[in-house]
């Protein structure tokens, strides 16, 4: 038995000296391009994150930061992020929004929106509650940028009209709402 053993050991050291003394190939040949590599070179931790966020056309860093940095055709747009802490029918919770890029029609039509009430689209986002029951979201929306004591008006599309939505407070950096559904948001500043 220790005789087979010894002769497999040596024949095992062999074969490995054998292989190890071919040329090696190169490194693109050994990693070659896939999904998933895609995805890392994009700064996504894996391809299912990298799939979930190209549905909702989102780079890595707005995916994992839950931040929307620009919409179609909108210039200058302020980035737009939710963090959590939502309020659900008056209630605190832990819960925070998805945010999602919309797109270009939607744009438009949020532009037209903010040329209407003479102000400039700050950004338009798409919200959703995933697994969520509610009748009203209080959500606190973090706008980079935002002035203290700025007039901000948002309007959502629901089923294809642009209605007021209501907003509670806001200060520097943030637009406090109450949001009866899921939707296109459009952030406009006043003048």
């Amino acid at each position: 038995m220790k005789k087979f053993i010894a002769l497999l050991s040596a024949a095992t050291l062999f074969a490995s000296m054998t292989v190890s003394a071919a040329p090696s190939p190169s490194a693109a040949a050994v990693v070659a391009p896939s999904a998933s590599n895609a995805y890392a070179e994009e700064g996504f931790a894996n391809a299912a994150d990298g799939q979930m966020a190209a549905a909702r056309g989102m780079s890595a860093g707005e995916y994992y930061n839950n931040v929307i940095l620009s919409a179609p055709g909108v210039q200058n747009a302020m980035p737009v992020g939710q963090g959590g802490k939502i309020m659900i029918n008056g209630v605190a919770t832990n819960m925070t929004a998805s945010l999602a890029k919309v797109d270009k029609a939607t744009a438009e039509g949020a532009k037209a929106q903010a040329n209407a009430l003479g102000g400039t689209l700050l950004n338009v986002v798409k919200v959703s509650f995933p697994g969520v029951n509610y009748h009203t979201a209080t959500i606190n929306f973090y706008l980079k940028g935002l002035a203290n004591g700025a007039k901000v008006a948002v309007k959502q599309l629901v089923n294809g009209v642009w209605v007021d939505v209501e907003v509670v407070e806001v200060r520097a950096d943030h637009v406090v709402l109450n949001l009866n559904g899921a939707g296109a948001i459009a952030f406009v500043q006043l003048p």
